[in-house]
């Protein structure tokens, strides 16, 4: 057993057509916790297998900025039955369009969805006219992950208790559970700690008698370490920090957020002003 702090940090998505598939692939194996199979030339082969499967959510975390000639991209919503401007997960990037570039973000889930896929080669690195989404890593616990995800416009993926054994060696074969932010005096943590070593032992015996970890999970605890993936645009993420940085946010809930509301900041993302 292991008990670790809570963490969250920002995803840097890197340059072109590529940089969107890694950041699926990154999103996508923390799922499964499969980030030991990234090499330098996965990412392609991953996407391509997650749209066989019809895996649609790990293509939502890779971010598409656009900058499109007007007469190309009026020429393409010509060319498909499906209005473009009518997606629903569609960002726009300007609140008015140039004389000549239209300036949209979209993640490569639309794109795929509705066959716009011919857009691709109008990738370009987000300018001031582009809303720019960010994606972020929580390491936290099952409790505070119920929380986040019920900020419904972002993308989620999350370390699946499903397919991940905490019986193999790639997980040291022991369970790792979150810190609370009250922290642990003297009187609790004895109880709190015998709480978490009952609920391993119980995890691993249910697995020696036959039980899939999707079954043995059942006994695991909200203290359970997970990792979330969240993508969002910065507005949506400040209507997050709006909520979770609150007084009345759970604490552990409002430590994540404070510490990446920093990070925003720190980066220009947020000032201090509009929060």
């Amino acid at each position: 057993m292991k008990i670790i702090d809570s963490s969250v940090e920002i995803l840097d998505q890197n340059p072109g057509e590529q940089g969107i598939y890694q950041m699926i692939e990154l999103a996508g194996r923390t799922a499964y916790k499969s980030e030991d199979k990234v090499t330098e030339t996965s990412a392609n082969e991953f996407v391509q297998r997650m749209k066989n499967l019809g895996h649609g959510s790990p293509l939502e975390h890779g971010t598409v900025y656009l900058t499109v000639p007007k007469t190309d991209f009026n020429r393409i919503v010509d060319d498909h039955d499906f209005n473009f401007f009518d997606c629903p997960f569609l960002f726009w990037g300007a609140t008015e369009l140039s004389d000549k570039d239209v300036y949209l973000t979209t993640d490569y889930r639309t794109l795929c969805k509705f066959h716009y896929e011919e857009l691709l080669k109008f990738v370009t690195e987000p300018t001031e006219k582009h809303v720019k989404r960010i994606t972020v890593k929580f390491i936290c616990d099952r409790g505070v992950s119920h929380e986040f995800v019920r900020h419904r416009s972002f993308s989620f993926l999350q370390e699946s208790t499903r397919y991940c054994n905490y019986s193999k060696d790639k997980f040291g074969k022991e369970i790792t559970f979150i810190r609370p932010q009250r922290g642990l005096d003297d009187e609790a943590k004895p109880v709190f700690e015998f709480g978490l070593k009952t609920a391993e032992q119980t995890y691993f015996y249910l697995l020696d008698c036959g039980w899939k970890p999707e079954e043995a999970r059942a006994v695991l605890p909200n203290a359970l370490k997970t990792e979330l993936i969240m993508t969002g645009t910065i507005p949506q993420w400040a209507q997050f920090f709006k909520l979770r940085c609150s007084k009345n946010a759970h604490p552990d809930a409002q430590k994540l957020a404070n510490d990446l509301k920093a990070q925003f900041i720190e980066r220009g993302y947020l000032t201090e002003v509009e929060n």
